[in-house]
C-alpha cells in the first residue's frame, strides 16, 4: 500500500502468481480550510475520488469510479467501465 502524507490519499496494487497487476484501487481527498464565520476554520473535503479495478481473464480491465465534487455526498457519480489499461 502507498500513502501520500501532504494529501489524503492511498494507492494498492494486486499481483497474481506470475506477479501481473490483478487488482488495483485508490483514492484520494482534497481538503480546504473552511469557516462558516470567520473565527473557526476547519478542514471540509473539496474533491474526493475512488477507483477499484479488476484485470478480467481476457487482459482487460473491470472498473469502478466514483467521484464526489465540492464534498457534496449528494452530488457523487459513479459508474463502471471497461478499459484495456489498468488505471492510473
Amino acid at each position: 500500500m502507498f500513502r501520500d502524507h501532504e494529501v489524503a490519499a492511498r494507492r494498492v496494487v494486486g499481483h497474481d502468481w506470475d506477479d501481473v497487476p490483478c487488482f488495483h484501487a485508490y483514492d484520494y481527498r482534497l481538503l480546504d480550510v473552511r469557516s462558516d464565520d470567520d473565527e473557526e476554520y476547519y478542514l471540509a473535503v473539496s474533491y474526493s475520488e475512488s477507483v477499484s479495478a479488476w484485470r478480467l481473464r481476457d487482459g482487460r480491465w473491470l472498473v469502478y469510479r466514483r467521484v464526489e465534487p465540492l464534498g457534496e455526498e449528494d452530488a457523487a457519480t459513479s459508474a463502471l467501465s471497461i478499459d484495456t489499461r489498468m488505471p492510473r
